[in-house]
Formats: structure tokens, sequence, C-alpha cells
């Protein structure tokens, strides 16, 4: 990564009128090309409000979430966690 690309990292991708305020020697930069910041100005559908069809049958439809590495282990010493939800009962279960 060149030093550009890990100043704008580590400002958080700020703008380039942020980043010329922050940085002086960014002044005379007009642009620097950024993954990140090219896929956060992408629009996208939200998801719907209410959702017309649901499993016809407990587990039919199991929606999960997995995060981590948390900076806090849990009591038994883990950093990652997964949350399941049934979608036909809507039951959350987490481990």
């Amino acid at each position: 990564m060149d030093s550009l690309s890990l100043i704008r990292a580590r400002l958080g991708h700020s703008t380039l009128t942020k980043r010329q305020q922050l940085v002086p020697r960014m002044s005379n930069v007009s642009t620097l090309s950024c993954e990140s910041c090219q896929l956060g100005k992408h629009i996208h559908s939200s998801f719907p409000s209410n959702v017309s069809q649901r499993a016809s049958s407990p587990f039919a439809l199991v929606h999960y979430d997995i995060w981590g590495p948390s900076r806090i282990k849990s009591n038994l010493g883990f950093q990652y966690f997964v949350t399941f939800i049934n979608d036909y009962s809507n039951v959350l279960g987490y481990f």
C-alpha cells in the first residue's frame, strides 16, 4: 500500500477536502482511487419492511450472522460469535 493510500485508510476514508486540511502534503492530490470509498458510494436496494412469505416448517430456513474477532473474550475465551434465527418461529439462538 502506498503512503497516500495508507494515510487515507488511517483517516477513515475521509473526503478529499478533509484530507487536505489534515495532511497539508496531500493538498496537491486531486483524486485517489480507493475501492472501499467507491463501494461505499454505491446505491443499494433496501430490504423489504414486511415479508410476504415465511418458511412453512421449522428449520426450513435459518438466517445466521457470524462476527468477530471481539477485542474482549467471552468467559469461555471465545472471540467469534454466531447468531441463528429460525425463519418459521422467528426465534433467536446464539453461540
